[in-house]
Order: structure tokens, then sequence, then C-alpha cells
């Protein structure tokens, strides 16, 4: 029997596995569109693109983000049922042009997070075995892009992201009637930079359209991981622990994780303040994933990682950008879809995702700046309730605030 328990920060239950579940490092207008970010998704090109940092050959104004998320999960086993959910800042970013040809951008984001509690019971000879595994922590993004229009329509772009966070795993073993337990803790320390490359090529089709492809390739790269994997047993007196006693004990500064290389290739094609369609496939090494062995930890026993694809669709309507008899006609209105294969496998099945967004764009402050907050929602499911797993439904809502201005003009009147 498998029970899943709520906490106060939480995340899915298949964040026990690699470095946690990867957040979406988008933004919210992104988010709204199936998650396509490797193209331009606002129709005015002030909106600041981290993901594709040549994606950013209109920007002309400073653009300041703030953006935040919230989910609500429902955990489904075969025998148990439990609804959580979490909030945090999901982006922080300033851009902005550089001379004619070029912007620069800095950004802080989660990157992955961690957070379950899962009890695993299980039944022999009357005699009850309870294995509960808990995990909490995340891994941080501090990131830079600068991009370079080096021709009509083509820009190149490069991305660095400063990688660093604590994640911590318990995996507690006890017999039910029985006050031992022992504890098995494996506490790592990430820090590293990640690199990715990006490129866009834009075709005028006509007076009013254009077709954008974007492509990029982020580097596998290798985080330092100080580890300490520490085993103990105790005692309870009532609810706390007593008579602790280590049984072993390992450190290593010297550890190495290896992140997977990420290729993207993104297509969309537009009319002017209009509309936009698009679609988007991003392939990841997960096969090549590799991280310090947790000793006698059962969570990484029975994974398998794997090679996947993710698949997103999306666009976005304007009945009418200039209209100023109805407000909600300069509204943006996106929507979207994903399908991701699975990046593990857990006891030999697979854990597909799959998911369907919308999104809104209000416009705010000066109507010729583009400033806007953007609204995306998106209800999704991930696993499955056979062979002992967790299936997961989830819905988030992510609100981000893009304020545009001009700022760093030199004065040509004192």
């Amino acid at each position: 029997m498998i029970t899943i328990k709520a906490q106060s920060i939480s995340v899915s239950p298949y964040s026990a596995y690699g470095i946690g579940e990867q957040l979406f490092d988008g933004n919210t207008e992104q988010a709204g569109m199936g998650g396509i970010s490797t193209v331009p998704t606002n129709p005015f090109g002030q909106s600041a693109n981290f993901s594709n940092p040549a994606a950013n050959q209109s920007l002309r104004m400073t653009n300041f983000n703030a953006s935040g998320s919230g989910t609500n999960y429902t955990f489904k086993s075969l025998t148990d049922k439990e609804n959580t959910g979490r909030f945090n800042i999901s982006n922080i970013s300033l851009a902005f042009p550089v001379g004619e040809k070029g912007s620069f951008g800095l950004g802080f984001q989660p990157f992955s997070a961690l957070g379950y509690d899962i009890l695993n019971s299980t039944e022999r000879n009357d005699l009850k075995q309870n294995v509960q595994l808990k995990g909490n922590g995340g891994l941080n993004s501090l990131h830079a892009f600068y991009s370079r229009n080096l021709a009509k329509g083509f820009s190149l772009g490069l991305r660095v992201n400063y990688l660093f966070g604590e994640l911590t795993r318990n995996e507690i073993l006890a017999v039910d009637g029985a006050s031992l337990a022992v504890d098995y803790s494996n506490k790592s320390n990430y820090r590293g930079a990640q690199f990715t490359l990006g490129s866009m090529y834009t075709k005028r089709i006509g007076k009013t359209k254009n077709l954008y492809v974007g492509a990029t390739y982020t580097l596998g790269t290798n985080l330092r991981t100080d580890v300490t994997d520490l085993t103990t047993s105790y005692t309870f007196v009532g609810s706390a622990k007593a008579s602790v006693d280590t049984i072993s004990i390992f450190r290593s500064d010297n550890a190495k994780t290896k992140l997977p290389q990420t290729f993207a290739l993104g297509t969309s094609y537009t009319k002017d303040n209009s509309w936009s369609i698009g679609a988007e496939a991003k392939y990841n090494t997960w096969s090549d994933f590799r991280q310090p062995v947790l000793g006698n930890s059962s969570t990484s026993s029975n994974v398998d990682y794997k090679n996947n694809v993710r698949l997103g669709v999306g666009g976005y309507w304007i009945p009418d950008y200039n209209s100023y008899k109805s407000y909600f006609n300069r509204v943006i209105y996106r929507a979207g879809a994903y399908y991701q294969t699975a990046q593990f496998s857990i006891n030999g099945t697979d854990v597909d995702a799959y998911g369907a967004t919308l999104g809104f764009g209000f416009p705010i402050g000066k109507q010729n700046d583009a400033s806007m907050m953007n609204v995306s929602l998106e209800y999704g499911q991930r696993g499955k309730t056979s062979n002992n797993l967790i299936k997961e439904n989830f819905i988030g809502v992510k609100v981000g605030f893009d304020i545009n201005d001009i700022w760093f003009r030199k004065r040509v009147i004192d």
C-alpha cells in the first residue's frame, strides 16, 4: 500500500528521481502557448526570451519581469488519494537593448524542486513494514544572455546559467509495533555552469506576415556535487527520537552530477499584431544522466533514465490591438498543448506527461510601451497507477508582469 502525504511546500512524488522535478524555465506568455519558447511569443517583441537568447531581435525597450506560479496536485495510487499544492516565485529578470543590434539580460528562477512524502507499507507473515520516503530542497539558476543581430533576419545568442542548491532525501525503515527505526539520509550540494547557444531566422512574407525559425542547443554539463550519506538508527519516546546511533557516514566533495544535452527546434507563422501559430520539439539525452551513488537508497535502484522528446503547439490571437472602444479587443488570447515522452521509467513503466494551456495578456500602463500582466492556466497529467506507481493530475496558474520602458537612452538636448 502506498500513502501520499501532503506537505506545506510540495511537488510531484516523481521529483524523488534525478535532480528533482525540473521546473518550467520560460515566462508566463510562453507557458500559455504550450511551452513554446524557441521563437517569439510576444506580438510586439517587448518580452525578453531567456530560453532562446537569439529570439530577442526586436527588443527595443528595457523589460522587467516578475512572475509567480501556483500548482494544485492530485496524487492517486491504487489505494490512496491526496491533494496538495505549492506556490513559488518563478522568475525575476531584467533585459534591455545594447546598441542597435544587441540585447542583454539577467535573471533568477528556480531550476528544480524536491518535495515529497510517501509511505510504502508491506505486510508479510503478520509483520508490517513501513518505508517512508521524504525529500526537500531544490536547485536555483542565476543566468544571463547576450544576443546579436548579425544579418537581416538572422541572430545568434548565448545564455549562461549558474546552478546551485541543495537536495535532501530521507528513507526511513520501521516495523509496525517496534520502537526502532533506521534512517538513511542523503544530502547533496550542487553548483556549476550550464551553457545554451541560440539562433533565429526571420523571413518577411508579404507586407504583414513573418516566418520564424529558432533553434537552441544546451550543452551537457557536470555539476560539482558535495555528498553526505548518513545512516542512523534510533528509538522513539512518544513522537521524539531518542538513542540516536550512527551506523555509517560517507562524505565526498569531488563527486559529479552529469546533466544531459538538450536540442530544441521551433517555428511560427505570424501576422503583425494579430495572430501567431507555432510548434516546437525538444530532445533531451537523459540516458547520459549520472549522479553519485546514493548508497543503500532504493529510490535509484528501480529507475532507468531515457532520452525523451517534448512536443508543443500553441498560438495567440488579438482581436484588435489598436481598439479604443473595447479593452478586451486589445487582450492577447493564447492557447496550446504539449506531450512529453518519459524521462525515466520506474519498475519498467514509462512516466509520460501531457497537458493543455490557456493564456491571457492584459495591457497595463501606457498603450505604446506594451507592458502586460500575463496569466496562464495549465491542466496536465503524468504517470499512471499501474505497476505500483502514482498517477498525478495538476492544475497550474502562472501570473507575470512585464514592465517596459526606455532606459539608458542618451539625451540629445539637456
